[in-house]
């Protein structure tokens, strides 16, 4: 009984300390790409679509899908689709999921009168030329989490399936949002 208890605690411990000696990391499940997490500073001029200023309070309570494209063209209103579906796929989660789009030129009214919940960044240009460049890894969709830092980065050509897979996950375990 003694040595069940000793195999059962120290296991456990020597299978950390092979680990580390050894430097093996078993690979993670993420689709996306981790980044190290940072915060989003807003310009100060930063406008929404009706022209108020846009306050650090916007990424308070939810996790944010942030698009990040310069025209918002096709391909970009492809993914604008796929995040509203990914959103609502998340059914009792979706509360906890918010939509931004980061982009200097885009259809404002044409988005709006589609997605009539999603956050529009577009204005002035140099604002969100700053904004922009706080998002290291160029156009695609990021994750933010709810105290406002920039955590992952997903390619225009990660499948929406995997990103709701992370997301579902992340959900699931985070409790922030």
């Amino acid at each position: 009984m003694l040595l069940l208890l000793f195999i059962f605690f120290a296991a456990p411990l020597l299978l950390v300390l092979l680990m580390h000696q050894y430097d093996w990391h078993p690979q993670g499940s993420s689709r996306g790409e981790m980044l190290a997490p940072h915060p989003l500073s807003l310009p100060p001029d930063l406008q929404n679509t009706s022209g108020a200023p846009v306050s650090k309070a916007i990424w308070d309570a939810r996790w944010s899908m942030v698009l990040v494209s310069t025209d918002c063209a096709a391909d970009c209103q492809q993914r604008l689709h796929q995040m509203r579906q990914l959103q609502v796929s998340l059914a009792k989660d979706v509360e906890r999921v918010q939509r931004v789009l980061v982009a200097s030129q885009a259809p404002v009214q044409v988005l709006l009168a589609q997605y009539p919940d999603l956050h529009i960044f577009h204005q002035p240009a140099s604002a969100i030329a700053a904004l922009q460049q706080q998002f290291v890894r160029g156009p695609g969709l990021y994750l933010v989490d709810p105290l406002g830092n920039v955590m992952m980065f997903y390619a225009p050509e990660v499948p929406a399936a995997d990103i709701r897979k992370d997301m579902t996950r992340l959900l699931r375990y985070a409790w922030a949002g």
